[in-house]
């Protein structure tokens, strides 16, 4: 390679001093040997020193990959009671190949018709949940969570908690299924705080879940399933137990129709002014996925 580099700048550059320096019916230019070594060595050398730097190659597996999704969802009844509601979220989920980070944050909102007719607001809440995701191998993972809530319907002012635990992945006969252990420090703080004597104080809790995802029909169908259970460490009688069951249908690679229903229980509403210690909705959203 240098041999050849040398070779092609000799010829160029004799020509160029032959047109321009040499005098009428002169013969061509000859160079002493050693102020030709040492020119070409100048000249080449910069470009020998490209030619022969390392070439820098990106790994694109190392890059982090990610998805987001976003839903606009909603749900109406009809006849003796009237209902109405709307639900939105935005969740995200990055994998850095060490570290898997996924976060949610959503909204929902109810108005409903009471016995006079009167159309006063139902529901209204919202929640912001963190995981941070530990790889331990190819099915055992540990992780930290998060989660900060509020839920008008449950009279709840604000609840948030933090936590540890570790869960367990695995693909039984087509579906994707996890197990999950968690211990947790709560704290809940009621809505209508002067009018019911609750004592505010953080307690100690362990959850439990269970999850599972199946995709049919080439994955323009995948079934859902997320189920929760949180007993206080004292009193297992205290507790809470969430579920998500959904359907959704792939319209393209980025949208998709859902139905899902959300049933909630928590064993303290009633004693802070809700109506109800249980919570459930059925709704229809529209999904949108970036990657």
């Amino acid at each position: 390679m240098s041999d050849l580099v040398e070779h092609c700048l000799e010829c160029r550059v004799v020509k160029i001093f032959q047109k321009n320096l040499s005098l009428p019916n002169q013969k061509m230019l000859i160079w002493p040997t050693p102020f030709k070594a040492i020119f070409f060595t100048l000249l080449a050398g910069p470009i020998l020193a490209q030619s022969d730097s390392p070439t820098v190659i990106v790994d694109v597996n190392s890059l982090p990959i990610w998805e987001a999704k976003g839903e606009l969802g909603a749900s109406a009844f009809f006849g003796n009671t009237s209902q109405f509601a709307v639900t939105t979220a935005l969740s995200g989920e990055a994998d850095t190949g060490l570290l898997n980070l996924t976060g949610r944050a959503a909204f929902a909102y109810g108005e409903s018709a009471n016995k006079q007719g009167e159309t006063v607001m139902s529901k209204r809440a919202w929640e912001v949940t963190s995981d941070v995701d530990f790889e331990a191998g190819s099915a055992f993972k540990g992780f930290l969570l998060g989660k900060i809530e509020s839920a008008y319907e449950k009279k709840i002012g604000l609840r948030y908690n933090m936590g540890a635990g570790g869960k367990y992945e695995r693909e039984f006969q087509g579906m994707e299924t996890e197990f999950s252990f968690a211990l947790l420090a709560e704290k809940t703080i009621p809505l209508e705080e002067e009018l019911f004597l609750i004592e505010r104080k953080m307690v100690g809790k362990w959850s439990a879940g269970f999850a599972f995802a199946k995709e049919l029909r080439d994955g323009r169908l995948t079934i859902e399933s997320d189920i929760s259970m949180e007993p206080e460490l004292k009193r297992f009688s205290s507790l809470t137990l969430s579920s998500r069951q959904s359907v959704s249908l792939q319209l393209s690679q980025s949208i998709a129709i859902q139905f899902s229903f959300v049933d909630s229980y928590d064993s303290g509403a009633q004693a802070r002014g809700a109506r109800s210690n249980n919570d459930g909705q059925i709704f229809f959203s529209l999904v949108s996925t970036f990657q």
